[in-house]
């Protein structure tokens, strides 16, 4: 039901006997025991899902209304489901007749909410049988009904424990321009549970899926949404069970239009940390809560901890990198990072770029970045000034991969070996050429730095930057070596997306690229060789592989995600850890890696402190300027 900050939780759009109220529980009990045996903890059936929707005058006989209340206690009497549920029922009282959701755990109605807004037009009639339900919450806060006093109107239901809250509105009600669900949320609810009735008409699942995912957006919220089905469908109705599940503007789930299964029950995994984390931060969401702050009714319910829960789809072990769209996705973000490129080129001025290129990926992305970007603004490629800085470890693999770079792309290249400047520096410093240690890798690093921005000022240009968020992350970087540039093109993207990045390059920009066939041939060829290349900063003269150091980046990724874009926890990061990479990597490893990246993390902020301008391309990001302040003295304390 609820492990860890997730909440399973469901929708069911069961076979509807319309007007046969005894009948429609009997399957209700059947999607109860499917949620039940499934450990949801929210279920949500649809609109007058009790008696369906279509009764249309049958609304006005007794003995419907007689056959509700009978098949209401029903199911309050079999109830199988220990999680909370809601269902549609028209409920009378003083006379008037209200559309109405009812809220149930176990054997205990712990609230009814009035529909507010009905719809009067086309082919809904809804104030022909029903009084809307915007003024009597105003009056009430209890009704009775089946002998019991019961919480009526503006609720809001909450679980202590586990400290999460959910509000309820019906159909029509997220349609109009100031809906339930804004007060709700502004006042609490994480979660919004939409029982609805909704027809098919052309494009309105478009439109419904929209305006679902938006409404989730916009409340910072999980939205469920139940939409009656098939068997509803009547006269001139049709009607296709459309249910939708989204959290905070991303659809987690969707029921296929159309089902004829009896039961249609559909799952997903709300993330409630990361609802209330991104609140927190969301100084437009606090803003707008204070400003419509109310007093609504609190109910309890109770939510029972499941330490065997299981996801309903696999945990994303690369959450930077798109799954789908990926043409789409590539290109948003090249074009992201080009434009802040070419805007710096242009606003100072700059007659050339200068750029080191190692052979590996993230110089492999930069300098296949400013190509297009000089293509963009009608510079020629010749102003790309390309450097191969070989160091004491340059091995010839990536040697040759850069100058097939710079070969097939047209730009200007110069080899510089650096290693007779490197040891003169040693010999002013003192250091012993043969002690290889920090001091012999940081002072390459540091030289090459130094010999492109001296010459950047000779040639009137720029030094890109080619370091990406992961390196900055870990402070995998020297201080003032390729930590620093005049403009860091990868700084707003991971190492996962990198390489996502270069293998789009690979995959569909070759032939763009470059003058001819062959030139294309040999860039997609080098390219799929920089991908496949292990990632080392080749500063020593054996192999030196970076994620035999400090890790494996897809799991430094993994772990950057989930604690910036989630607000994740240490102990809850390990746990979803070992679920992402189940199989993958032994526990103790995964544990080790985590320590590694805070112990980091922590004591590496003072690089980004320091870090220069770099595009945002996600909605995270580690600049100082941007997303992420921290101070660089902060203590870091081992939590898991």
């Amino acid at each position: 039901m609820f492990h860890n900050g997730f909440l399973k939780v469901a929708t069911s759009s069961p076979k509807v006997s319309v007007g046969d109220p005894i009948a429609n529980v009997e399957v209700m009990l059947k999607s109860l025991k499917v949620a039940q045996d499934h450990q949801a903890g929210v279920l949500v059936f649809p609109e007058l899902s009790i008696c369906g929707y279509t009764c249309g005058d049958l609304l006005f006989q007794t003995y419907l209304l007689q056959d509700v209340k009978k098949a209401i206690e029903i199911l309050l009497e079999r109830n199988p489901f220990d999680g909370v549920f809601t269902v549609g029922a028209p409920i009378a009282i003083h006379r008037n007749l209200y559309n109405c959701a009812i809220v149930i755990q176990k054997d205990k109605i712990l609230g009814i909410i009035p529909k507010y807004y009905l719809p009067n037009d086309m082919e809904f009639y809804e104030e022909r049988w029903f009084t809307r339900g915007y003024e009597i919450v105003k009056h009430y806060e209890e009704i009775e009904f089946l002998g019991r006093k019961v919480p009526f109107g503006d609720l809001i239901f909450d679980n202590y424990t586990y400290d999460l809250s959910f509000g309820v509105e019906i159909c029509q009600d997220l349609w109009v321009p100031s809906s339930p669900s804004q007060r709700l949320a502004l006042n609490g609810a994480d979660i919004i549970l939409n029982l609805s009735t909704s027809n098919e008409v052309y494009q309105k699942s478009r439109m419904r899926r929209d305006l679902v995912r938006i409404q989730s957006s916009k409340l910072v919220a999980g939205y469920i949404y139940c939409s009656s089905g098939v068997y509803e469908s009547t006269t001139d109705g049709v009607f296709g069970g459309h249910s939708l599940i989204s959290q905070n503007g991303t659809l987690l789930a969707e029921s296929d239009m159309f089902s004829r299964e009896e039961l249609n029950v559909m799952f997903a995994d709300l993330d409630i940390s990361k609802i209330q984390f991104d609140r927190r931060r969301s100084s437009a969401f606090r803003q707008s809560a204070e400003d419509n702050m109310d007093f609504l009714q609190h109910v309890s319910f109770d939510l029972v901890e499941n330490q065997n829960y299981t996801f309903e789809q696999p945990l994303d072990p690369t959450p930077f990198v798109p799954k789908s769209e990926e043409k789409e996705a590539f290109e948003e973000m090249m074009n992201i990072q080009m434009a802040g490129l070419a805007k710096r080129i242009e606003h100072t001025g700059a007659q050339t770029i200068l750029i080191g290129v190692s052979g590996g990926l993230d110089s492999t992305l930069a300098l296949l970045l400013a190509a297009k970007t000089f293509d963009l603004i009608n510079m020629p490629r010749k102003n790309i000034i390309a450097y191969t800085i070989r160091g004491f470890g340059t091995s010839n693999r990536t040697n040759t991969n850069a100058n097939n770079l710079m070969k097939t792309l047209g730009v200007t290249h110069h080899d510089i070996d650096l290693r007779e400047s490197v040891l003169a520096h040693f010999e002013t410093i003192g250091h012993d050429p043969n002690v290889v240690d920090v001091t012999y890798e940081n002072a390459q690093a540091r030289e090459r730095t130094n010999i492109l921005m001296n010459l950047a000022n000779k040639m009137n240009g720029l030094v890109l930057g080619t370091g990406n968020m992961s390196e900055l992350a870990l402070g995998w970087c020297t201080y003032n070596g390729d930590q620093m540039s005049m403009y860091a093109i990868n700084a707003g993207i991971p190492k996962t997306l990198v390489k996502f990045m270069v293998k789009q390059f690979m995959l569909r920009e070759s032939q763009a690229l470059t003058a001819n066939d062959e030139d294309a041939k040999l860039l997609q060829y080098t390219l799929g060789d920089v991908l496949d290349t292990p990632i080392s900063p080749e500063l020593i003269n054996t192999e030196q592989h970076t994620e035999e150091i400090i890790g494996k980046y897809e799991i430094h990724d993994f772990i950057l995600y989930h604690m910036l874009n989630n607000g994740d926890t240490e102990d809850r990061i390990y746990a979803l850890m070992k679920e992402a990479f189940k199989g993958e990597f032994e526990e103790e490893k995964l544990l080790e890696y985590l320590q590694i990246f805070y112990r980091r993390f922590y004591s590496q902020q003072f690089k980004r402190s320091a870090m220069p301008d770099g595009p945002k391309v996600l909605d995270i990001s580690l600049s100082p300027r941007t997303d992420w302040r921290m101070p660089s003295d902060a203590n870091y304390r081992r939590r898991v």
